[in-house]
């Protein structure tokens, strides 16, 4: 899901009202529009911007109920209102009004730059930033640096019709974590936007919103595989092949982040470790329970490979390392990476292959000497 698709479904529009509209008035909408759904009718509004999205929203009873639960709470009103149109001014109304008819977000952005520049001002130029493409990124993490450093408090009061549920300075982080949360797809150009406006705490905040996007997944990852079932001995492989597919992306971002901002050092090990750990875990229930032949230990070389890289403490890296040396055949007091890398060991049965067929070279030199 992109952040347009966020803006698109978001439950303001379904409910066919704007982020400073009251609970009352979203009450209203919602018993007029059951009553036209309970009939098979959807209503349509001229602020649903059919002409920017392509359609007007579902409004089933279905679809009705979950958007209204989704702004039910002063948090979640906040959280879905951070990308939606507000309409507190008269110019608000008119450039509404011409992005209705043209869905020309560049003439309703001009309308609100030429007008007051004040809360929904820049809130609905900062939507029009979001919708319009990546090279407005840049311009839309300056709106909402502007709005939320000037106008916080009442900004959020606006939203949530009066309640405080966040600090004013959290605004900014909240936003962030929206856009990482829905934009996977789009990580280099909001980098690129955010290296380009070059506010150093916007910078702070980005990475700390992406290291906490990365953890989420990566402690969901796994909680799964800590409840998988297990039925046949190679379900532990599984379990643990599928967890590392599923955390290297993030693994590799928290490693780039947390060599940029080594405050995120302890969050990156305790995480890394716990998600090495469990594969381990598995693959050790795997290797005891399986009879061996050299292709499996190659498929658990990869999963210990992987441990090793991403492991962060020295005595997490010990363990990798014994367990490598089990899989590789080798003994504890083996060099374990002659060449410097882990990514090309060496199998004890091929070393000792390798070293007859050297033997048997050097003899034979020898012997025509």
């Amino acid at each position: 899901m992109t952040i347009r698709d966020i803006i698109q479904n978001s439950p303001y529009r379904v409910m066919g009202v704007f982020t400073n509209d009251s609970s009352a008035a979203i009450a209203s909408n919602n018993s007029r529009m059951k009553a036209f759904a309970a009939t098979g009718k959807n209503i349509s509004y001229p602020h649903d911007m059919a002409i920017v999205f392509g359609s007007t929203p579902e409004r089933t009873a279905a679809m009705l109920s979950s958007s209204l639960a989704a702004i039910s709470s002063p948090m979640e009103r906040l959280k879905h209102g951070l990308f939606w149109f507000m309409n507190s001014t008269e110019t608000d109304a008119k450039a509404l009004a011409a992005l209705a008819q043209t869905g020309d977000l560049l003439q309703a952005r001009k309308i609100w730059e030429e007008g007051e520049q004040n809360i929904s001002s820049l809130q609905n130029q900062l939507v029009c930033c979001l919708l319009k493409d990546s090279r407005s990124y840049s311009r839309a993490i300056h709106l909402a640096w502007s709005l939320y450093s000037r106008y916080g408090h009442e900004y959020i009061r606006t939203i949530t019709n009066g309640f405080d549920v966040i600090n004013p300075d959290d605004l900014m982080y909240t936003f962030l974590c929206q856009i990482v949360e829905h934009s996977d797809g789009e990580f280099q150009s909001w980098d690129k936007a955010i290296v380009r406006y070059g506010n150093k705490v916007i910078e702070q905040r980005w990475a700390e919103a992406k290291a906490e996007y990365c953890i989420h997944n990566l402690q969901n990852a796994l909680n799964l595989a800590k409840t998988a079932e297990i039925h046949t001995d190679k379900d532990n492989f599984d379990i643990a092949v599928r967890l590392m597919r599923q955390a290297q992306p993030h693994l590799k971002t928290l490693k780039y982040l947390m060599e940029k901002h080594p405050s995120m050092l302890s969050r990156y090990a305790t995480i890394a470790d716990a998600v090495c750990g469990e594969i381990l875990n598995r693959e050790i229930a795997y290797y005891n329970r399986v009879s061996w032949r050299e292709r499996k230990n190659r498929q658990l070389l990869a999963l210990d490979q992987f441990c090793y890289q991403h492991a962060a403490t020295v005595r997490f890296k010990e363990r990798c390392k014994s367990s490598i040396n089990i899989t590789l055949g080798r003994s504890e007091d083996a060099p374990l990476f002659p060449n410097g890398t882990p990514d090309k060991l060496i199998f004890e049965s091929e070393r000792r292959k390798r070293n007859s067929c050297l033997s048997a070279i050097v003899e034979g030199l020898l012997r025509s000497a």
